[in-house]
């Protein structure tokens, strides 16, 4: 697999938020910027972002979508992205994760090291696959998307089972950048955490 590869992103952000109240999780603030922001500025302006969500106001470009009849879960939400990826690879990812952009990045080497392999699923070191930062080669997850037909309510596992997955182990050090944000406890901590880190997440510097 040659390593200049172009790439896209779908960012998914139309989640219920039901542990949050009910919020929107794509406009919550952490430090200057919501969740949104923090998930698209780490890329170059060459990365193809498209959101899975809600329209809102961006800072740089990006392409919105929604799955149709809206609230379909994220597997709906990628396969309505999906139409509109123009690249050969493309990464999943959760508006909820704002310090995932180095892991992300990661996975492309790891792809690159397994031809024989689709998919690449980070795991922290709580033991858990990260499927909502993953990176698929496209026209792969394409044809997985087509022959199961209407994704409505059906979770993303079930695309992944039918994927050649290699799995990428992050370093216990680093598990922290997988932390998500799903209840008012938890923003309360990345805020926290933001304030102590003084910046924005790592700008992944990816190459396209």
């Amino acid at each position: 697999m040659r390593d200049d590869l172009p790439w896209s992103l779908i960012i998914l952000t139309g989640g219920s938020g039901r542990r949050l109240g009910g919020a929107e999780k794509s406009r919550i603030e952490i430090g200057s910027s919501t969740l949104l922001e923090r998930a698209i500025t780490p890329w170059p302006e060459t990365t193809e972002l498209i959101v899975c969500g809600p329209e809102e106001p961006t800072s740089r470009p990006v392409i919105f979508c929604r799955e149709d009849p809206p609230g379909g879960g994220p597997a709906a939400g990628i396969a309505a992205a999906l139409d509109l990826v123009s690249s050969d690879l493309v990464g999943v990812l959760a508006v909820d994760m704002p310090w995932s952009a180095p892991v992300l990045l990661a996975t492309r080497q790891t792809l690159m090291d397994h031809p024989e392999s689709n998919l690449v699923v980070p795991i922290g070191s709580d033991g858990r696959h990260q499927l909502l930062c993953s990176l698929w080669r496209t026209a792969d997850l394409r044809t997985i998307v087509e022959s199961l037909g209407n994704l409505h309510g059906r979770p993303v596992r079930d695309l992944v089972e039918r994927a050649s997955m290699v799995t990428m182990p992050v370093d216990p050090s680093d598990s922290p950048l997988l932390d998500d944000i799903d209840t008012p406890g938890d923003v309360t901590r990345a805020r926290l955490r933001n304030d102590e880190d003084g910046a924005h997440p790592t700008d992944a510097q990816t190459s396209n």
